[in-house]
């Protein structure tokens, strides 16, 4: 599944926040601002950075004197769905990005404050960058660094975008980055964010209707799927499933309601459960 060619379009347009500057040299605690960056072992020295809030969805931006850019995507709860750089004048390196599947499990992210006062967001974040994000074992570079910068509020075109349960009684916060039609007949939107469970929003493609629906594996649309990435075989693993989903929208541009439902590993039986799930998430793709 390939990240952000949905996400890019509908929540994180152009960052148009203000820029500040600041030598990312200076010591943190006497800054009010700053931005810490460093690639590849080598210190950056960034002097501008943009950020941008839209409801629970945060991108910061920072670019450095050497020509390097390093942007994140993430969430007011601390899950980081994207991290990349690129080149911005320096042309002697490539884009990187944070591998895309189980990004917490090769790349720290620590969201360490929102002040909705101030605006201002704070963040550690250390971690492998590929060449390819779906490739483990493609080239990496190394990064780390540290920021605390001021946003820019912007209303989202949508609001109140997202998927949220409990996963074995833990939080659990994504979004929606791709979505696939199964057998020409169930549309499919999957839910994700830096953690190794990927969760599937499935009814018919053609003359949907809202309404509660128990489901199993079986069931061709209005159903949950359920799936883990295995980090020994770098493969999504499909959890059978057994549940309830309820529908209260369902049109071409939205698929909104409640779930909760029952996964079990295929090979092992292992069971987990997935309660107060609910979901808002673009219907177009």
């Amino acid at each position: 599944m390939t990240k952000f060619k949905i996400i890019a379009f509908v929540l994180f347009t152009a960052l148009i926040a203000s820029c500040s500057s600041i030598d990312s040299s200076e010591d943190d605690s006497s800054s009010e601002t700053y931005f810490n960056f460093t690639y590849d072992g080598k210190t950056q020295k960034v002097k501008t950075w943009e950020a941008q809030k839209q409801g629970d969805f945060i991108e910061v931006m920072g670019t450095s004197e050497e020509g390097i850019a390093i942007d994140f995507k993430f969430n007011v709860y601390g899950n980081l769905y994207q991290a990349l750089t690129n080149p911005v004048t320096n042309s002697n390196i490539p884009w990187m990005e944070a591998s895309e599947n189980f990004t917490a499990n090769t790349f720290t992210f620590t969201l360490e404050n929102i002040n909705t006062t101030d605006k201002t967001v704070q963040v550690k974040f250390t971690g492998k960058v590929f060449e390819d994000g779906y490739d483990y074992e493609s080239d990496f570079v190394n990064v780390s660094g540290s920021f605390k910068v001021s946003y820019k509020e912007i209303t989202p075109q949508i609001e109140g975008l997202g998927t949220s349960a409990k996963i074995d009684g833990k939080d659990w916060h994504g979004l929606s980055f791709d979505g696939t039609i199964e057998n020409q007949e169930t549309r499919i939107i999957y839910a994700e964010n830096d953690s190794e469970y990927t969760i599937g929003i499935a009814f018919p493609d053609y003359e949907a209707k809202t309404g509660t629906y128990n489901f199993t594996s079986n069931n061709n649309a209005y159903r949950i799927t359920f799936q883990k990435y295995d980090t020994a075989t770098h493969q999504n693993i499909n959890y059978n499933v057994s549940g309830t989903v309820t529908f209260t929208t369902l049109n071409d541009i939205l698929a909104a309601g409640t779930f909760s439902l029952t996964a079990t590993n295929p090979e092992t039986n292992a069971k987990i459960t997935i309660s107060n799930g609910t979901f808002k998430e673009s219907a177009s793709f």
